[in-house]
C-alpha cells in the first residue's frame, strides 16, 4: 500500500471516529463506555442513568398518544362547555329529564356541583383548554419542552383524579348519574391513562406531577366540603289577584266566602258511608213525631246546624274538603298539607321521608292530603314521554286510591309501604289484599272512581303550573322540588299555614 493510500485511509477513519463520537454523545440515552485507542476497536454502548435522562432528554409524546389526548380533550372541552352554559342560563340539560338512575338535575344541583360558587364545569373548561394548548404548542428549546411535559402531566393526572372523585360521588353519595358528566369524566380518565402509558412509571419527574395533581384534588374536595346543602325546591308565590295562568278566580284568598270548592269524585262520601242513611232516618222520625204531636211544635228548640266540612285553601282561590280526598292523619287537624307526588319518583320518596319526620313532631296537629300525580302518559296527558321507571305509576296510584276507598283506616300504612318498599304493581296488589277486603278492592278497581280521582289531581297539577314534582300546595304559594330537610318543611308550614 502506498503512502498516499495509507494517509487517505487514516483520514477517512479519523473523520468517521469523530462523527460517531459526536452522534453518540448527543444521543439522549446513550454514551460511549470508552473511546477506542485504535481504529480497529469497537465502541461498547450502555443506557444512561434515569436521572441523566430527565435532564438531557425531555419527555416526548408518541404520535398515537398525542392524537388520543387531543381527541378526548376536545370532547371533554365541548361537554364541559355545554354544562357550564346550561348552568349559567338555567337551561334544562337536553335528554336528561330525570329518572331513577340518570338524573342530571339532581347531580348538577347538589352541594358537590360547585367550587367557589362556580359550577365545576368552569374549572374543567380551564383544565382542558390548558391541555389542548400544550398539545398544540411546539416548544423551541429543551427547557420549554421540559416545562410543557411537566404541566401537561400535572393537568392530565388532575383530570383523571377529578374524574374518579366525581364518578364516585355520583355512585356512592348522590345515587344518580349525569350522562354528560360521565362523558367528561371518562375523557379525563383516558387522558391520564394515555399520559402514563406514554411515560415510564419510574420516571423521577412523575412523582412531582402526581404530587401536584393530588394536592389539587385535595384542595378541590376541601373547598367543596365547605359548600352548604343547596335548596332542592322552589317556592312560587301568588300575588293578588290570582295570575290568569292558574285558571282560578281573581278574588283574593283572604275573601274565603268567594273561594271555590274543588269537588272530589266522592264529595258526598264520608268515612262512614251509612251515616247519611242514619241521619235521614232520624230526620224522618222527627218529622213523623211532630205530625203526631202538633203541640210539640210550640216547645221545639232550634238545634245547631250540621257541622260544616273542614276545608283547606290552596292555589289562591281553591278549597278542598279534607274528608273527600285521600288523607294521612285527622281530617280536622290544625295544619293540613296538600302534596302532589308519584310513588315511583325518587324525589318524592325522599320528600316522603321528610314528611314522616315532621309528622312525628306535630303529632295529630298535622295532616296531609295526598294527591298522586303519575308521571305516566297512560293516565297523565301532560307527560309526553314516559320514563321506564314510571311505567306502573298509573296502576300504583289507582291501587292506593282504591285502598283508601275500601278502608280509610288502612290507607296510611299502605301509603308508607308503597314509598318504603318500592314494590311493583303485582307485589303491591298482593299486599293490598292482605290488609283490606279483596272483593271490595276489586270492585273499586273495576269502577271509574280511581281514574276519576287521578283526572282531578291532574287538573290541580295543571293549575299549579305542572312541571316538577313533588309539589306542596299552600293558600298563596306552591313549592316544586324535593324537600329533604325537616327544618325546611317546618319553616314552610310556619310561613304559609299559620296566620
Amino acid at each position: 500500500m502506498s503512502d498516499a493510500e495509507v494517509f487517505e485511509h487514516l483520514l477517512s477513519r479519523t473523520m468517521y471516529d469523530r462523527l460517531f463520537r459526536s452522534s453518540a454523545m448527543s444521543a439522549g440515552n446513550l454514551y460511549p463506555t470508552y473511546l477506542p485507542i485504535g481504529h480497529e476497536k469497537r465502541r461498547l454502548l450502555r443506557p444512561r442513568a434515569a436521572s441523566r435522562e430527565t435532564v438531557n432528554h425531555p419527555f416526548r409524546i408518541d404520535a398515537r398518544a398525542w392524537w388520543v389526548m387531543l381527541i378526548v380533550s376536545v370532547v371533554a372541552l365541548g361537554t364541559s362547555g355545554y354544562l357550564a352554559w346550561s348552568s349559567f342560563t338555567a337551561s334544562p340539560v337536553a335528554g336528561c329529564d330525570g329518572g331513577s338512575v340518570f338524573n342530571c338535575e339532581h347531580v348538577l344541583h347538589s352541594r358537590w356541583s360547585t367550587v367557589l360558587s362556580l359550577p365545576v364545569s368552569v374549572p374543567a373548561l380551564v383544565l382542558y383548554s390548558t391541555v389542548l394548548s400544550l398539545l398544540l404548542w411546539n416548544p423551541g428549546s429543551e427547557s420549554a419542552t421540559r416545562t410543557r411535559a411537566s404541566v401537561l402531566g400535572a393537568a392530565s393526572l388532575t383530570a383523571g383524579m377529578a374524574a374518579i372523585w366525581f364518578v364516585g360521588l355520583q355512585i356512592f353519595s348522590l345515587n344518580h348519574l349525569c350522562p354528560y358528566c360521565l362523558v367528561a369524566h371518562g375523557c379525563g380518565i383516558v387522558l391520564a391513562t394515555t399520559f402514563l402509558w406514554n411515560r415510564p412509571i419510574t420516571s423521577p419527574g412523575l412523582k412531582w406531577t402526581a404530587g401536584f395533581a393530588t394536592l389539587s384534588i385535595a384542595g378541590l374536595i376541601a373547598l367543596q366540603s365547605m359548600n352548604a346543602e343547596p335548596e332542592t325546591f322552589e317556592v312560587i308565590e301568588y300575588a293578588d289577584p290570582v295570575p290568569a295562568q292558574l285558571g282560578t278566580p281573581t278574588t283574593s284568598p283572604v275573601e274565603t266566602q268567594d273561594e271555590m270548592l274543588f269537588e272530589s269524585p266522592v264529595a258526598n262520601l264520608n268515612a262512614d258511608s251509612s251515616q247519611p242513611i242514619h241521619q235521614l232516618g232520624r230526620e224522618l222520625q222527627s218529622v213523623l213525631g211532630m205530625l203526631a204531636h202538633p203541640a210539640a211544635l210550640l216547645t221545639l228548640q232550634v238545634t245547631e246546624p250540621a257541622g260544616q266540612p273542614h276545608t283547606v285553601s290552596i292555589l289562591n282561590g281553591t278549597k278542598l274538603d279534607t274528608a273527600s280526598w285521600p288523607l294521612l292523619g285527622n281530617s280536622d287537624a290544625q295544619f293540613v298539607l296538600v302534596e302532589m307526588y308519584d310513588y315511583t319518583c325518587p324525589h318524592c320518596q325522599r320528600t316522603h321521608a321528610t314528611i314522616e319526620k315532621v309528622r312525628k313532631q306535630y303529632g295529630d296537629r298535622l295532616a296531609v292530603i295526598t294527591l298522586p300525580v303519575p308521571l305516566d302518559g297512560k293516565c297523565n296527558p301532560t307527560i309526553r314521554s314516559t320514563h321506564a321507571s314510571h311505567r306502573e305509576s298509573c296502576e300504583l296510584a289507582k291501587l292506593a286510591i282504591a285502598v283508601w276507598l275500601t278502608d280509610r283506616s288502612q290507607f296510611d300504612g299502605f301509603h308508607h309501604y308503597l314509598f318504603d318498599a318500592k314494590p311493583g304493581y303485582a307485589q303491591a296488589m298482593a299486599k293490598a289484599k292482605t290488609i283490606v277486603a279483596g272483593d271490595k278492592l276489586d270492585e273499586h278497581l273495576r269502577s271509574t272512581l280511581p281514574g276519576d280521582f287521578i283526572k282531578q289531581h291532574i287538573k290541580l297539577y295543571q293549575k299549579a303550573g305542572a312541571g316538577t314534582i313533588p309539589k306542596f300546595l299552600f293558600p298563596k304559594a306552591t313549592t316544586a322540588g324535593s324537600i329533604e330537610s325537616p327544618d325546611a318543611l317546618i319553616r314552610l308550614i310556619n310561613q304559609h299555614l299559620t296566620s
